[in-house]
Protein backbone atom coordinates (compact mmCIF):
# COMPACT_ATOMS: atom_id res chain seq x y z
CA UNK A 1 0.00 0.00 0.00
CA UNK A 2 1.53 3.42 -1.14
CA UNK A 3 1.60 6.09 1.16
CA UNK A 4 -1.25 8.54 -0.61
CA UNK A 5 -3.06 5.83 -0.41
CA UNK A 6 -2.65 5.51 3.78
CA UNK A 7 -2.50 9.20 4.37
CA UNK A 8 -6.53 8.96 2.32
CA UNK A 9 -7.35 6.25 4.28
CA UNK A 10 -6.15 7.62 7.52
CA UNK A 11 -6.38 11.48 7.20
CA UNK A 12 -9.15 11.87 4.64
CA UNK A 13 -8.99 15.23 2.95
CA UNK A 14 -5.86 16.56 5.16
CA UNK A 15 -2.79 17.74 2.90
CA UNK A 16 0.11 15.57 3.97
CA UNK A 17 2.45 12.78 3.01
CA UNK A 18 2.90 9.59 4.74
CA UNK A 19 6.63 8.90 5.36
CA UNK A 20 5.87 5.94 8.04
CA UNK A 21 3.60 3.82 9.63
CA UNK A 22 4.78 1.74 12.29
CA UNK A 23 1.74 -0.65 13.97
CA UNK A 24 2.15 -1.98 17.21
CA UNK A 25 -0.51 -4.24 19.66
CA UNK A 26 -2.07 -0.96 21.26
CA UNK A 27 -0.90 1.95 18.84
CA UNK A 28 -0.43 3.13 15.11
CA UNK A 29 2.40 5.47 14.87
CA UNK A 30 1.99 7.41 11.83
CA UNK A 31 4.82 9.94 10.78
CA UNK A 32 3.53 12.86 8.21
CA UNK A 33 4.79 16.10 6.80
CA UNK A 34 2.91 18.71 5.06
CA UNK A 35 2.43 18.68 1.13
CA UNK A 36 2.42 22.45 0.97
CA UNK A 37 4.34 24.73 -0.53
CA UNK A 38 3.83 27.64 1.47
CA UNK A 39 1.85 28.77 4.31
CA UNK A 40 0.08 31.73 5.50
CA UNK A 41 1.28 33.78 8.32
CA UNK A 42 -0.91 33.69 11.36
CA UNK A 43 0.10 37.69 11.93
CA UNK A 44 -0.73 39.32 8.49
CA UNK A 45 -2.24 36.77 6.59
CA UNK A 46 0.62 36.89 4.00
CA UNK A 47 1.94 33.66 2.29
CA UNK A 48 5.23 32.18 2.58
CA UNK A 49 7.76 29.36 1.96
CA UNK A 50 10.59 30.10 3.63
CA UNK A 51 11.83 27.91 6.06
CA UNK A 52 13.09 28.66 9.61
CA UNK A 53 13.60 25.66 11.11
CA UNK A 54 11.69 22.16 11.82
CA UNK A 55 10.25 20.63 14.63
CA UNK A 56 8.25 17.36 16.05
CA UNK A 57 5.02 17.92 16.86
CA UNK A 58 2.70 14.84 18.26
CA UNK A 59 -1.28 14.35 18.08
CA UNK A 60 -3.65 12.25 18.79
CA UNK A 61 -5.98 10.79 16.92
CA UNK A 62 -9.24 8.86 16.00
CA UNK A 63 -8.58 5.26 16.37
CA UNK A 64 -8.32 2.44 13.69
CA UNK A 65 -8.53 -1.04 14.58
CA UNK A 66 -9.01 -0.73 18.35
CA UNK A 67 -5.32 1.13 18.33
CA UNK A 68 -4.83 4.60 19.59
CA UNK A 69 -3.71 6.22 16.63
CA UNK A 70 -0.74 8.50 17.02
CA UNK A 71 0.16 11.56 14.27
CA UNK A 72 4.34 12.76 14.38
CA UNK A 73 4.37 15.30 12.06
CA UNK A 74 7.34 17.31 11.29
CA UNK A 75 6.03 20.77 11.25
CA UNK A 76 7.77 23.74 9.32
CA UNK A 77 8.19 27.18 11.49
CA UNK A 78 8.71 29.81 8.40
CA UNK A 79 9.66 33.49 8.28
CA UNK A 80 7.13 35.97 7.55
CA UNK A 81 8.03 38.25 4.47
CA UNK A 82 5.99 41.07 5.58
CA UNK A 83 8.60 43.79 7.47
CA UNK A 84 5.91 45.44 8.76
CA UNK A 85 4.53 41.94 10.34
CA UNK A 86 4.46 41.71 14.27
CA UNK A 87 5.62 38.40 13.81
CA UNK A 88 8.81 37.54 12.61
CA UNK A 89 8.48 33.58 12.63
CA UNK A 90 5.15 31.61 12.24
CA UNK A 91 4.43 27.69 12.91
CA UNK A 92 2.37 25.87 10.11
CA UNK A 93 -1.03 25.36 10.47
CA UNK A 94 -2.45 22.23 8.07
CA UNK A 95 -6.31 22.71 7.87
CA UNK A 96 -8.33 19.70 9.02
CA UNK A 97 -5.48 18.92 11.24
CA UNK A 98 -4.07 21.18 13.20
CA UNK A 99 -4.80 24.08 15.35
CA UNK A 100 -2.58 26.46 17.69
CA UNK A 101 -1.24 24.45 20.77
CA UNK A 102 -3.59 21.75 20.30
CA UNK A 103 -2.32 18.20 20.57
CA UNK A 104 -5.50 16.65 19.11
CA UNK A 105 -6.58 16.47 15.51
CA UNK A 106 -9.47 18.20 14.56
CA UNK A 107 -11.88 15.02 13.79
CA UNK A 108 -10.84 13.74 17.05
CA UNK A 109 -11.72 16.55 19.10
CA UNK A 110 -15.16 16.94 17.28
CA UNK A 111 -15.50 13.48 17.94
CA UNK A 112 -14.55 13.86 21.72
CA UNK A 113 -17.26 17.17 22.15
CA UNK A 114 -20.23 14.70 20.06
CA UNK A 115 -19.81 11.72 22.86
CA UNK A 116 -19.52 14.33 25.44
CA UNK A 117 -22.91 16.34 24.65
CA UNK A 118 -25.13 13.11 24.84
CA UNK A 119 -23.44 10.98 27.57
CA UNK A 120 -21.64 13.80 30.02
CA UNK A 121 -18.27 13.57 32.16
CA UNK A 122 -17.76 10.42 33.88
CA UNK A 123 -19.93 8.09 31.13
CA UNK A 124 -18.03 9.73 28.34
CA UNK A 125 -15.12 8.95 29.71
CA UNK A 126 -16.19 5.36 30.32
CA UNK A 127 -16.98 4.95 26.68
CA UNK A 128 -13.23 6.07 25.46
CA UNK A 129 -11.40 3.91 27.49
CA UNK A 130 -12.82 0.90 25.69
CA UNK A 131 -12.63 2.93 21.84
CA UNK A 132 -8.63 3.42 22.82
CA UNK A 133 -8.79 6.88 23.31
CA UNK A 134 -7.53 8.35 26.56
CA UNK A 135 -9.07 11.03 28.36
CA UNK A 136 -10.91 12.57 31.48
CA UNK A 137 -13.90 13.64 32.39
CA UNK A 138 -12.49 17.18 32.93
CA UNK A 139 -11.27 17.12 29.04
CA UNK A 140 -14.98 16.05 28.22
CA UNK A 141 -17.01 18.85 30.06
CA UNK A 142 -13.92 21.86 28.82
CA UNK A 143 -14.77 20.49 25.47
CA UNK A 144 -18.71 21.18 26.22
CA UNK A 145 -17.73 25.00 28.18
CA UNK A 146 -15.98 25.92 24.93
CA UNK A 147 -19.14 25.76 22.37
CA UNK A 148 -20.79 28.43 21.83
CA UNK A 149 -24.45 29.07 23.39
CA UNK A 150 -27.07 28.57 21.55
CA UNK A 151 -28.49 32.10 20.12
CA UNK A 152 -31.00 33.36 22.28
CA UNK A 153 -34.08 34.55 20.08
CA UNK A 154 -37.85 34.80 20.76
CA UNK A 155 -40.01 32.09 21.28
CA UNK A 156 -43.39 31.67 20.85
CA UNK A 157 -45.21 29.46 23.05
CA UNK A 158 -48.95 28.61 21.63
CA UNK A 159 -51.58 27.06 24.13
CA UNK A 160 -54.58 25.30 23.06
CA UNK A 161 -57.98 25.84 24.90
CA UNK A 162 -59.02 22.49 23.25
CA UNK A 163 -58.66 19.57 24.99
CA UNK A 164 -57.25 16.30 23.18
CA UNK A 165 -59.70 14.06 24.61
CA UNK A 166 -62.71 15.89 22.75
CA UNK A 167 -65.10 18.67 23.97
CA UNK A 168 -64.35 22.15 24.71
CA UNK A 169 -61.80 21.99 26.82
CA UNK A 170 -61.54 22.96 30.47
CA UNK A 171 -64.93 22.82 32.26
CA UNK A 172 -65.07 24.98 35.19
CA UNK A 173 -67.59 23.77 37.94
CA UNK A 174 -69.93 26.99 38.99
CA UNK A 175 -69.84 27.75 42.78
CA UNK A 176 -73.14 28.50 43.22
CA UNK A 177 -74.73 25.06 44.01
Amino acid sequence: MGGAQIADLLLPGVAVQVDQLVLTDAEARVTVRSRAKSAVCSGCGQRSSKVHCYYQRTLADRPVAGRRVRIELRARRLVCGNDHCARRTFAEQIPALTRRHARRTEALTAHLTDVALFLGGRPGTRLFQRMAIDTCKDTLLRLIRALPLPSSGLMRISVSTSSPFGGDGPTRRSSST
